[in-house]
């Protein structure tokens, strides 16, 4: 099997952390780096936990520092959630290696063309790592495969009632992504709502044993009545991990080319995106919209996945 050369850019966060233990373990990534973006938390701390979680797994990946502000308006945080640090009180040991010197975008462009139009980007964050790299390198949308991103919301949103939280941090960063060319395929709250973990699934995972395994499920499972609400109280969401598995292998999940765009303005629409996957009224096609996922197999695998951990 071919391995499939991937950047992961990043607003570590408790559910991007899982996303990472989970990537690290697939046989069909090439992880070519991470890449750390303001969101969940400050840059400060979304790059010191991506930095740290790699060094702490053995992970030997370039991982590299971006936007530590959205494009055109202040920075808001997920602090409540995620916890000051964006760990939800957990901490990881110091790591033993330092950042890689490029800016997120260059690394990004660097990765891309030594690829030669074979990369693709795991989006996890608020897009303005992209964005930024799209508008220094307009040659760089012809040498992305694709972008597979967790965002948006077509029934209602986490951060405000229309919008989901990594779009409406920066929405002028994902309206010029949608709008670059590169297929994009989206895993909304929709969809990650349907991707959850129950208690007993967690406590399954830390059984398995392993230092990875346990903090899996500490990470995850901290605060867990309250994220089951998302789920209609079924379990925990994995809102990154969702976006990491559909990038690995989309056949159990269900998704349609359609439009998608980004309102940037208004008091009650901004950051919604927008589909006609659903109308009678049909727009140019620019993405795809992850609708739903097995979630029996979606378990399975992350199970899968965290056994190979030793």
């Amino acid at each position: 099997m071919e391995k499939i050369p991937v950047i992961i850019d990043s607003d570590p966060g408790t559910d991007d952390v899982a996303a990472l233990l989970l990537a690290y373990k697939s046989e069909r990534f090439d992880v070519k780096a991470i890449t750390a973006v303001a969101g969940n938390v400050e840059l400060k701390d979304t790059a010191d936990n991506a930095l740290r979680l790699a060094s702490y797994i053995g992970w030997d990946v370039a991982v590299a520092k971006g936007a530590d502000k959205p494009l055109l308006c202040p920075l808001q945080t997920a602090e409540d959630i995620h916890g000051k640090g964006g760990m939800r009180g957990l901490t990881l040991p110091d790591p033993c290696r330092g950042f890689d010197s490029r800016p997120a975008w260059d690394l990004i462009y660097d990765v891309a063309k030594e690829c030669g139009g074979r990369l693709e980007i795991i989006a996890i964050g608020p897009l303005t790592n992209i964005a930024t790299a799209l508008m220094k390198y307009p040659e760089l949308k012809s040498l992305i495969k694709r972008i597979v991103i967790m965002g948006g919301a077509i029934l209602a949103g986490n951060t405000t009632p229309a919008a989901e939280f990594n779009i409406y941090v920066d929405p002028e960063a994902a309206k010029r992504v949608f709008e670059s060319g590169v297929p994009v395929y989206m895993c909304p709250l929709d969809v990650t709502h349907q991707s959850y973990i129950t208690k007993e699934e967690i406590a399954g995972i830390a059984k398995l044993g392993t230092k990875e395994a346990e903090f899996f499920a500490e990470i995850t499972g901290r605060d867990a009545d309250r994220m089951s609400f998302y789920s209609g109280g079924r379990g925990v969401p994995l809102h990154d991990p969702c976006a990491v598995l559909f990038a690995e292998d989309e056949s159990y999940f269900e998704y349609e080319e359609c439009f998608i765009g980004v309102e940037t303005s208004g008091d009650f629409a901004r950051g919604k995106t927008v589909t006609d996957c659903y109308s009678d009224k049909q727009l140019e096609n620019n993405a795809f919209l992850v609708k739903s996922v097995d979630r029996d197999a979606f378990i399975s695998r992350i199970f899968e996945l965290m056994r190979r951990y030793q």
